[in-house]
């Protein structure tokens, strides 16, 4: 799953140098060209390899090589990003010295293939930001709602790919609770929610259905592409506990609490 991990990583790294493109204006159009690739294309094993190799050699002028009597502190817009870019770079060397039936096998796995929606097994998954907000949700749906839940927070999953855990999450889950808190400041000095929460909204979309997604969007948060024809819940500040009544409404709707 070299491919698909690869793919995953670089629009993470697009989205997050998004929010300072004056920064990151010498790699710019090398990060968005790898971000838009079609890794399912063989033919474009070249470009993976090349916009990588840009894309590590911004992020090396930046590190610190030892060599200096000096104590060094990297810019945080790339200590921020570093260990999403050495990934990135182990992953390309890694796929660069496969055979030609270990690529072909690569290729084949990352094809989309045909999925039914999922049912899962009853459980409910929390994607959240760096707020707290997410575990007094998950209190109200274990102990008033008497529903099990899923977060990345469970247990440890050290070692695990990215990947391999949504894809567990996918599977398992009956619906999907999406709690979008503004963090992240944009170029223009909003605040928008974390991406990876964005990135969990179109996941579970596309695997439960639309109707087994729930938004809840903190006020003042940056509206991004497509929330506006999205149902979601508001709250205010901290409050989160406002959307618990429309909550509840939702799962009894789904058959999942009396």
């Amino acid at each position: 799953m070299i491919l698909k991990e690869l793919q995953l990583l670089s629009e993470a790294l697009w989205e997050s140098i998004k929010s300072d493109l004056k920064f990151f204006a010498p790699i710019q159009v090398f990060v968005k060209k790898f971000a838009e690739l079609d890794f399912t294309d063989p033919s474009n094993l070249s470009e993976i390899k090349m916009y990588s190799e840009k894309i590590e050699d911004f992020f090396c002028d930046y590190r610190d090589d030892g060599r200096s009597d000096f104590f060094y502190v990297p810019p945080h817009e790339t200590s921020s990003n570093d260990k999403t870019i050495k990934t990135i770079n182990r992953l390309v060397i890694q796929l660069n010295s496969l055979s030609k039936e270990q690529l072909q096998e690569e290729f084949e796995s990352i094809k989309p293939k045909s999925k039914k929606r999922s049912k899962g097994s009853g459980e409910v998954f929390i994607g959240h930001g760096r707020s707290k907000l997410w575990a007094r949700l998950q209190l109200f749906l274990k102990d008033d709602l008497q529903l099990k839940t899923l977060v990345f927070e469970d247990e440890s999953r050290t070692g695990d790919s990215i990947v391999n855990i949504l894809d567990d999450f996918l599977s398992r889950s009956s619906i999907a609770i999406l709690v979008m808190t503004a963090e992240d400041n944009t170029a223009e000095g909003k605040l928008r929610a974390r991406q990876n929460v964005i990135h969990e909204a179109g996941l579970f979309q596309g695997r439960l259905g639309f109707d087994k997604v729930i938004i809840l969007k903190q006020e003042g948060l940056d509206e991004f592409s497509n929330i506006a024809g999205l149902q979601y819940i508001p709250f205010s500040g901290d409050n989160i506990e406002q959307c618990f009544y429309e909550l509840q409404r939702k799962f009894k709707k789904l058959g999942m609490v009396k």
